[in-house]
Parts: C-alpha cells; sequence; structure tokens
C-alpha cells in the first residue's frame, strides 16, 4: 500500500502544486517586468504537459537565457526522498481512522466509486487521503487516459537550471504547499469531491482549450476556462490558493529589482490572469509589464 501511495502521490503533486488580464492577443505566455533599466521575467506556466507541446514557446527560451536566477514556487522533494515522501503522504491523510467516504452524501460516494473503477482502483485505495488528493489523482489519471500526462514547465526548468548550473531560489516552502492543499476541501469535502467528479465529465477537451489559451498567451481565455469556475463555485479556495500567495509573492518580486542579478519567475499561469493576479498588482505598484513576442521583435 505504501508503494502505491508513493507512486500515485510522487505524479499527482506535480500536477497539484501549485493548479491558470493583461492583453488577450500576444505570443505566449511570458512578461516583461520593468522598473527603470531592471528587468524581471515572469513566465505563467502549466505544472502539466504532454510532450507534444515541446519544445516550448521561444519567449521562454529568451527569458532564460537573458535571466541569471530561475524563480519557482517550491521545490518539489527527491523522490527518492522517502522521508519527504512519508511526510506528504501522511499530511495529505486523515488521521485517528477518518475516512474520505464517512463525508460524502451516498451518492457522491456512489459517483466516486464508479469513476475510480474506470481507471482500476478504488475508493478503500484511496480512502485515508483528504480531498485534494483524491481530486488530483482523479485529474492525473484522467490526463493520463488521454495520453496528456507529461513533464511540467516548472519540472523541465529546474532540471535545465541543474544542469546549466543555475542558481534557483523559491517563493515559498513545500511545507507551506502542503499546508495548503491539507486545507482544500476540509469542511467541504462533499461539494468538493462532486466539483471535481463533474469537471471529469470533458476534461480533456477543457485541459486542451487551456494548452492552447496558455501557448497564445490567451489571458482572457485562461481567466474564462480557470479563475472565474474556481471564484464563482469555490471562492474559499480561489482566496487560499490564488489571491492571497500572490499578495504573499508581490514584496518577494519587488525585492528581486535593484541588483545585479536577472530573474526569471515562473509561476502557475492562474496566478497571472483575472481578479488580483500578480501582474495587475505589480502594475498597481508602478511596474512597467509587456507581454513578450519575440517573433513580432523581428
Amino acid at each position: 500500500m505504501f508503494n502505491f501511495r508513493k507512486n500515485l502521490l510522487n505524479k499527482s503533486l506535480l500536477i497539484g502544486c501549485s493548479l491558470l488580464t493583461l492583453s488577450a492577443a500576444a505570443q505566449t505566455s511570458v512578461w516583461q517586468v520593468k522598473k527603470g533599466e531592471d528587468t524581471v521575467y515572469i513566465g505563467g506556466t502549466l505544472h502539466i504537459l504532454p510532450s507534444s507541446q515541446m519544445p516550448l514557446p521561444a519567449e521562454f527560451e529568451f527569458a532564460y537565457q537573458q535571466s541569471d536566477t530561475v524563480i519557482l514556487e517550491a521545490k518539489m522533494p527527491d523522490p527518492t526522498d522517502a522521508q519527504a515522501q512519508m511526510n506528504m503522504i501522511q499530511t495529505l491523510s486523515y488521521k485517528n481512522d477518518e475516512t474520505l467516504s464517512e463525508k460524502l452524501t451516498p451518492q457522491v460516494r456512489k459517483q466516486l466509486e464508479a469513476k475510480l473503477a474506470q481507471f482500476g482502483t478504488s475508493l478503500n485505495e484511496l480512502n485515508s487521503f483528504r480531498p485534494f488528493m483524491v481530486s488530483v489523482v482523479l485529474m492525473s489519471m484522467e490526463l493520463q487516459k488521454q495520453s496528456l500526462i507529461g513533464e511540467g514547465v516548472d519540472a523541465y526548468f529546474a532540471k535545465r537550471a541543474s544542469a546549466d548550473n543555475k542558481p534557483q531560489q523559491y517563493l515559498e516552502d513545500i511545507a507551506f504547499q502542503l499546508r495548503l492543499f491539507k486545507e482544500m476541501g476540509e469542511n467541504n469535502e462533499n461539494n468538493f469531491i462532486q466539483s471535481n467528479l463533474d469537471q471529469l465529465n470533458d476534461y480533456s477537451t477543457l485541459f486542451n482549450s487551456m494548452m492552447k489559451a496558455w501557448r497564445s498567451g490567451d489571458t482572457e481565455l485562461l481567466n474564462e476556462l480557470v479563475v472565474l469556475p474556481l471564484l464563482k463555485d469555490d471562492p474559499d479556495t480561489f482566496k487560499k490558493l490564488l489571491k492571497d500567495r500572490n499578495y504573499n509573492w508581490l514584496p518577494k518580486v519587488e525585492a528581486m529589482f535593484g541588483n545585479e542579478q536577472q530573474e526569471l519567475v515562473l509561476v502557475g499561469a492562474a496566478h497571472l490572469v483575472g481578479e488580483h493576479n500578480l501582474l495587475s498588482l505589480l502594475t498597481e505598484q508602478g511596474y512597467t509589464i509587456t507581454q513578450l513576442d519575440i517573433a513580432g521583435q523581428q
């Protein structure tokens, strides 16, 4: 059971760590943020991306080459670190013999069991996991079924930076993210799971639309597909997952100006669109924001 959970967690957390306005017509989801002559690049990422989407748009490579340091949301532990994996499992699991199924109505429990059966697993294998973990497992299994699973933009550049000996820094630590994920769906398990099951009905269409919008830098469509539904259906999660973290990151990004280094900040694309997004917060502080378009500059 431990190996099953560990493997499932390794795959699924890469998607969940971290799940999408300015101009809607641009090359892709990379922005140049300027204050005087100082520049910071900010790229919106998808935490999972099929290999068919490689290579990345040229703007990502340009920003990476121009930058001395890569800034990511958090450092994911090495999959071989058994202690870190166990800590994740413990944090995202119930204690004292609590189970997810006892927090669901019979109708939602039956729907969840039926969906898991389609993937060749059962609620018994996931029953001790908290709702966020179950939702990420569902999403990763659906993407794998549709052959849409793949390494995310963040993981790609983390490997690139390591290979190039380029320093990496982080906006928050994994302990904070795990606490955040632990709280998602808490005391609202039934609605949380129901909402995720509803989303899976046509998830491949939604995911492909998100990829297209992300790749073309269509912030209005990303907002419509990702942020607005979350704001409407689960405002508490919107606040904790997006709004609060954007405000927490704002002073950290501002601190990147005025030094001799040039940084590339990579965060989930949802943090850069819709209400209270990080780019709009920087604009309010007087920074100049330009969406990169390498092809348009040639």
